[in-house]
């Protein structure tokens, strides 16, 4: 009897192993695809900006 319970948790093992197998390769190509879009214009400027507001570039503060 303790046979079968060993075997049912192996098995269940096994399917949450090919779950989570299958989910790693479907998040990776989710990432893959994502990594490779372009960035919008619009949110480009933006990232220049906020980068613009944080550095301390002395030559565009005014004194």
């Amino acid at each position: 009897m303790d046979e079968k319970r060993t075997d049912g948790r192996k098995e269940a093992d096994t399917e949450r192993k090919r779950r989570g197998d299958r989910l790693g390769e479907q998040l990776r190509r989710l990432y893959d695809d994502v990594t490779h879009e372009s960035v919008p214009d619009d949110f480009m400027r933006l990232l220049e900006e906020a980068d613009r507001n944080r550095s301390p570039d002395t030559s565009s503060k005014p004194s």
